[in-house]
């Protein structure tokens, strides 16, 4: 089980560094794959059995039970990921002379014909055990079904490539939570009962989960409904903490409260510039990685702007540099993305973020989040504290947002 988990966490940092789609690990020659395009190059995933320092070769026994001999040479970008890391924005340049025996090892766009590796990302047996042992003791997911009378709760969670159902026994000594309208952060959160959770919902669990993955028992869950509204602001009431958007996605006019603790940001020019830089050289690597070439790693962000900027961060450390602003600030014709707690009807929700800037731009900055532009998904803010949204299963204007871990 743990080599599973931990071969998910590695399959994660494939799909954020590589920002492509990989076909599953198959055996063949190009003529049984098909004509031997990048497009058949596939993801190996494993530990490290055997290197030959002379010839670069790599011997790896995947997860799978196969042993697969990796070719590498000059043109092999590689990575580490610090010890207790899993996101790939914390991975540092490696050489060839970094990989050991022992290691965990994810060689992503393995090329069919030799097995060559044009990139290796290592991870210490200690990040690998960190990574299984977090996902055994927590569940995070959307709830799918309730037995009020078993008291269990089905919750969907997502594989980056796939979703998997788990059952929740909520029937013990169990602590409930429901998360504040205006946060997402844990500490927040106000005492609920099993009677609150409802099907749709974002669920973050604490427990243990079964050795086959398929049923966790947990001590606490925290549970909330959340939403998004894309659109621009009509109105604003300084006064009383509102402001008037209509969401583009549907057409309705929705009055958005702020509290307390809702979180408001504007994107500035230099944020822009940077983002627009990354989606630039993240096009350039997919090109570079098409035609044979070292790719480059996900923090080699030279774009300037605000501290998470300058430091090549994640799109949500980048997000969170942002200069925060208040209600009064924000003026009529404003575009908006706000995630939300939705109110009593579909015409009210509370703020958790707010982001305000060009409406193309935070169109575009949505796209990168869901993966559509060029698929350069080591952007992505991240799940599940990120500000645009997303989440377990479709993700839409009125998509859940799982909560913050």
């Amino acid at each position: 089980m743990k080599k599973f988990l931990a071969s998910c966490a590695l399959s994660s940092l494939a799909l954020l560094l590589a920002g492509a789609s990989f076909v599953p690990a198959t055996r063949g020659t190009p003529a049984q794959n098909g004509n031997g395009s990048s497009a058949q190059r596939r993801r190996v995933v494993g530990e490290v059995t055997a290197v030959d320092a002379a010839t670069g070769q790599v011997t790896v026994r995947t997860d799978a039970g196969e042993t697969i001999t990796l070719a590498t040479d000059d043109k092999t970008a590689y990575l580490r990921m610090p010890p207790g890391e899993t996101a790939i924005e914390r991975a540092v340049r490696a050489t060839r002379a970094d990989v050991r025996v022992g290691d965990r090892v994810l060689a992503p766009g393995v090329a069919p014909a030799g097995d060559q590796a044009r990139q290796l990302i290592l991870m210490g047996r200690a990040a690998a055990a960190q990574g299984a042992r977090d996902d055994a003791h927590r569940l995070v997911g959307r709830v799918a079904a309730i037995d009020a009378a078993k008291k269990q709760i089905v919750v969907e969670t997502r594989r980056r490539e796939s979703s998997e159902a788990v059952t929740l026994d909520a029937s013990g000594v169990v602590r409930f939570l429901r998360f504040a309208p205006d946060s997402l952060r844990a500490a927040d959160a106000q005492p609920g009962s099993f009677a609150d959770v409802r099907v749709g919902d974002s669920l973050r669990a604490t427990g243990e989960r079964s050795a086959d993955g398929a049923r966790f028992t947990p001590e606490e869950i925290i549970t909330g409904a959340f939403t998004r509204v894309v659109g621009i602001v009509s109105a604003v009431d300084a006064a009383r903490g509102e402001l008037t958007v209509r969401n583009e996605q549907t057409g309705q006019t929705v009055t958005v409260g702020v509290g307390p603790r809702s979180t408001l940001k504007r994107v500035t020019p230099e944020f822009a510039r940077a983002i627009t830089e990354r989606v630039e050289r993240a096009a350039r690597g997919e090109q570079q990685r098409a035609s044979g070439g070292a790719a480059q790693p996900a923090n080699a962000n030279r774009g300037g702007g605000g501290e998470g900027v300058r430091r090549g961060g994640s799109l949500q450390q980048m997000l969170e540099s942002l200069p925060a602003v208040a209600v009064s600030d924000l003026k009529k014709g404003d575009a908006v993305v706000v995630t939300a707690t939705p109110g009593a009807d579909s015409s009210r929700a509370t703020a958790i973020t707010l982001v305000a800037g060009d409406a193309d731009f935070l169109r575009r900055l949505q796209q990168l989040q869901r993966g559509t532009e060029g698929n350069p998904r080591h952007m992505s803010p991240g799940l599940p504290s990120d500000v645009l949204g997303g989440g377990v299963g479709n993700s839409n204007a009125n998509g859940n947002v799982p909560p913050e871990r």
